[in-house]
């Protein structure tokens, strides 16, 4: 599998490559290159030699005949028998055993034959397709991106709608919307989960409409099914790869992800959260230099009220020159939580005016840093 930067990598998918059964065509395809193809050769190109000779001394050395006969029973027994060798150690042996029957039977003819056959076939390897390739040839997959479904639909005429319409959000469907409204909320909800979603959900728990209530619980419960059934999956791919760090990293982002739905049971959230802090920590011992795992375990200190810790670990950050604007403001607050005011001067003068530049950031973020760096 490709390798892929941690911020990149889509785990999910990762997971899923590990456990999807070999393809059948992969599974029966002889790898050109297998352990067996050089002693053939070598094998092939001995015989050859010894069954020249075998055929000089039959023929033309004027010598009992039982003495070639038995040399060639001697040398077709020992290919033989490396044969079956190379097959109980679990190697292909399959131009390996043929040249052990075609030597036996045709002597120097057959030797002759199968190094022959085997060179064709190492020809035919090389130039051949897989078969998804040559499969795709034959009918080709047309995805159709979306930017290109846009396109088409506006140079075809299909966007063009007579009346005007706006957009609802889904927390006010919930408190004004009708119940068929609701119910198709719900469901769109539910098809694309999303953590921003919970208070949308909460509300439609509340809903004065029993349906209304019945249908968000059981969106509720499909969202923990796939939760218990996505953790199995990880836990099944670390089964195959129990020293991959790419699985503990995404077991750490699975955790994380399901930490801050705001449907699940509280207790729950929590001991996702203590799972992802460890699961980050694991990975940071094979991968010490990993951004992305540091901050996180610094990010979820600061959601579980570890100030201290907390604090630790994003000036641990900071001095490594990992200075992302959210993990700052973390850190200010953190100090501010601790009462660390002293250090909170010197952190800001420090930090400070990267952060009170930063246009994308909210005004009265700003301006707070703004004015702790007045009064530091």
């Amino acid at each position: 599998m490709k390798s892929a930067s941690p911020a990149s990598m889509d785990y999910y998918k990762y997971v899923e490559d590990i456990l999807e059964p070999q393809d059948i065509h992969d599974a029966n395809r002889v790898s050109p290159a297998t352990a067996t193809n050089g002693l053939f050769v070598i094998i092939a190109l001995i015989l050859i030699v010894v069954h020249a000779f075998n055929l000089y001394l039959f023929l033309g050395a004027g010598m009992w005949p039982v003495i070639p006969l038995l040399i060639h029973l001697g040398v077709s027994a020992f290919v033989g028998i490396l044969a079956y060798a190379q097959y109980r150690r679990g190697m292909d042996v399959q131009h390996l055993a043929l040249l052990a029957i075609v030597s036996t039977t045709t002597g120097i003819f057959g030797a002759v034959g199968a190094l022959f056959g085997f060179i064709v076939n190492s020809v035919f390897l090389a130039r051949s397709h897989h078969f998804t390739e040559w499969y795709e040839t034959i009918f080709p997959s047309d995805v159709i991106s979306d930017p290109q479904t846009i396109f088409d639909s506006i140079t075809e005429g299909l966007d063009e709608n007579p009346s005007a319409y706006s957009v609802m959000p889904f927390n006010d469907v919930m408190r004004l919307g009708s119940e068929n409204q609701k119910r198709r909320a719900l469901a769109k909800m539910t098809s694309r989960f999303s953590p921003r979603f919970a208070p949308a959900f909460k509300a439609a728990l509340s809903d004065s409409n029993n349906t209304i209530r019945v249908q968000a619980a059981t969106a509720i419960a499909k969202v923990e099914r796939e939760f218990t059934t996505k953790l199995e999956r990880i836990e099944l791919a670390r089964g195959e790869r129990p020293n991959d760090p790419t699985l503990t990293m995404a077991l750490a982002k699975f955790y994380d992800d399901y930490a801050f739905t705001g449907v699940l049971d509280s207790e729950l959230e929590k001991l996702n959260r203590t799972r992802a802090i460890d699961n980050y920590k694991a990975y940071l011992q094979k991968d010490p230099n990993s951004s992305e795992a540091w901050i996180a375990v610094g990010r979820l200190l600061y959601r579980n009220h570890q100030w201290a810790e907390a604090a630790e670990w994003f000036r641990a950050a900071l001095d490594r020159g990992w200075k992302v604007n959210t993990m700052v403001l973390w850190y200010f607050e953190c100090l501010f939580r601790l009462g660390q005011h002293r250090e909170l001067r010197r952190a800001i003068l420090e930090f400070g005016r990267g952060i009170s530049s930063q246009e994308e950031l909210p005004r009265d973020v700003r301006e707070a840093v703004g004015l702790w760096m007045q009064v530091a």
